[in-house]
């Protein structure tokens, strides 16, 4: 299952170094920066899950970045990780806004189970940052239609491009059965074709990434019907597939037929010679 984005703060190459090899052998996609300002510019100008920090920084100090990623983003989860051991450093660090403090020299299986719990239980975007950014969110379901990403309680999701169109269409059309012929139209914009399986394909790869792997599944199947996306939050137990469209019959326009003119006779009466005309003498 892909993991989140971090970015990792640290300006000792023999340190961040192996621990970046190991947490992207974990799956994370991991974003490495040497410097405070460095880090603090891309903190508040792109989209992390989360952020492994030091505080002992050629640039500035590790504190001033977090207290100013804080003051943005009061939902980043952020672990500090310095070699800083005194408890009124660590409680310094903490009250600067981290959310957890690991000291130098460390165990990698203690950076990697502290990551995953603070990013376990970090906060769903609150409703401003949804409406702000444009995201659409169901349950632990975030997709952020500008960039095209997903994730799902906090993971991200990767999709490819039909796979992202057809769980967009389905999450604008909740609790509502989607016909096979409405997602060839919608998706392809192709007509029906009873024999194909391109639909039923393309359904059974995304519920794969969406839903192995959660308690709450998300893309259901309506045998003989068609497909639809449970938003857990609704009542589904009205839906009905969607009538077809109703082509109205237009009648033939009554008009009463003109009689035909009798036929004009471009020739006289056909002459047939008698048989000794045509006898030699």
């Amino acid at each position: 299952m892909p993991t989140a984005r971090i970015l990792y703060l640290e300006d000792d190459i023999g340190v961040a170094s192996p621990t970046k090899a190991v947490l992207e052998q974990k799956g994370y996609t991991v974003i490495h920066v040497e410097e405070g300002m460095d880090a603090l510019t891309r903190l508040l100008t792109e989209h992390f899950d989360g952020a492994i920090c030091d505080l002992t920084l050629p640039d500035v100090d590790g504190l001033k970045v977090i207290e100013s990623i804080r003051s943005k983003n009061a939902r980043l989860p952020i672990i500090i990780l310095s070699a800083r051991s005194d408890t009124e450093e660590k409680l310094e660090g903490l009250l600067s806004g981290g959310n957890d403090y690991l000291t130098k020299p460390f165990a990698i299986e203690e950076l990697l189970t502290r990551l995953k719990n603070i990013l376990m239980h970090r906060p769903l975007p609150t409703q401003e940052e949804v409406q702000a950014y444009g995201l659409l969110q169901v349950s632990d379901l975030i997709i952020d239609p500008v960039r095209q990403q997903v994730r799902r309680a906090g993971n991200y999701v990767e999709l490819r491009s039909k796979e992202y169109e057809l769980l967009h269409y389905m999450v604008l059309n909740p609790n509502r059965i989607l016909t096979k012929e409405e997602l060839l139209r919608e998706i392809w914009n192709y007509p029906y074709d009873p024999s194909t399986r391109i639909v039923d394909n393309l359904v059974a790869r995304l519920r794969k990434k969406m839903d192995q792997g959660y308690d709450i599944r998300l893309v259901y199947t309506r045998w003989g019907k068609g497909y639809y996306f449970k938003n857990p939050d609704a009542d589904i137990s009205k839906m009905s597939v969607p009538e077809p469209l109703q082509v109205a019959e237009v009648p033939e326009p009554i008009v009463k037929p003109e009689p035909k003119p009798e036929p004009t006779p471009q020739y006289g009466p056909l002459t047939i010679p008698p048989p000794s005309a045509y006898l030699k003498d």
